[in-house]
């Protein structure tokens, strides 16, 4: 009986073992590597025709021509992208589709120890435009890109480790250590941006490009750290009163010293005259 139970133990543990296993399988990613495309603009269809006026902050998609990797692409790197639909504003195209364009990569960051993903933080070129003759300043929508997960596949990683912690040995060591995943960004896809300006092209001959004019918010004084020397001496503060005291009574007048005899009047004064005796 005691071995049956044993046998039974043995078989659900290794049941479980295996359930976890298939789990951790079918959670971990398989990543494909995406298929060569050409540098070469592909063939899209055309975007429908806007007004004249193109606003600030309006949205333009490109076609990436490099891969960006987080783990080897260094900072400094030019990756060159296209556009992905023509840019038409009251039926005059501006810039037709597959129209070069570049970005710059700024700072990567490598994916480390502790489940700590790579990032890219990107800076996008001007656009050129009219052939050239201007250029179309644009922002990205996330100029600093991370790894982003949903709430379902970090509840489903973190219920994997669990179950991999409880039945598979070591394996608390091994996910305390384990790496995270690089940034990348394959050739094909599609980079969102927007306009850092406004496009008019209401003259088809002669289109114009305008930055917004600078945020005013009120009227207040705006407020500065460091406070200006004052253009005049200010009054010093005067000290408090002194306490009054009791009232005292007035000095005296010095006296008169007596005044000094003349030597005459010393000569006169000074022996007793004595008096004649006879002879």
């Amino acid at each position: 009986m005691n071995g049956t139970r044993v046998a039974v133990s043995a078989g659900i543990a290794s049941t479980l073992l295996a359930t976890s296993f298939a789990t951790a399988a079918r959670a971990l990613p398989v990543p494909t590597p995406p298929p060569p495309l050409p540098r070469s603009a592909t063939a899209t269809p055309s975007a429908p025709p806007l007004g004249p006026v193109l606003p600030y902050g309006s949205p333009i998609f490109f076609v990436l021509d490099d891969k960006v990797n987080s783990g080897t692409t260094a900072p400094g790197t030019v990756v060159h992208m296209h556009l992905r639909a023509p840019l038409v504003l009251d039926g005059t195209t501006l810039a037709p589709a597959g129209a070069p364009a570049t970005f710059t990569v700024v700072n990567t960051s490598k994916a480390q120890t502790g489940d700590v993903d790579g990032a890219i933080q990107i800076h996008l070129d001007p656009f050129a435009i009219e052939g050239g003759k201007l250029t179309l300043p644009i922002r990205a929508y996330h100029e600093y890109l991370t790894v982003e997960m949903t709430a379902g596949q970090l509840s489903t990683r973190g219920a994997t480790d669990e179950i991999a912690d409880v039945f598979v040995p070591y394996h608390s060591i091994y996910h305390a250590l384990r790496k995270g995943r690089q940034m990348v960004l394959p050739q094909g896809s599609v980079l969102r941006a927007e306009t850092d300006a406004t496009l008019n092209a209401t003259d088809p001959k002669a289109p114009t490009i305008s930055t917004p004019p600078p945020f005013v918010s009120t009227f207040d004084a705006p407020h500065a750290d460091l406070t200006p020397a004052p253009f005049y001496t200010p009054n010093p503060i005067r000290p408090h009163p002194l306490p009054k005291g009791k009232a005292t009574l007035p000095p005296r007048a010095p006296s008169p010293s007596p005044a000094a005899s003349s030597p005459a009047d010393q000569s006169t004064t000074a022996a007793p005259s004595s008096s004649p005796q006879a002879r």
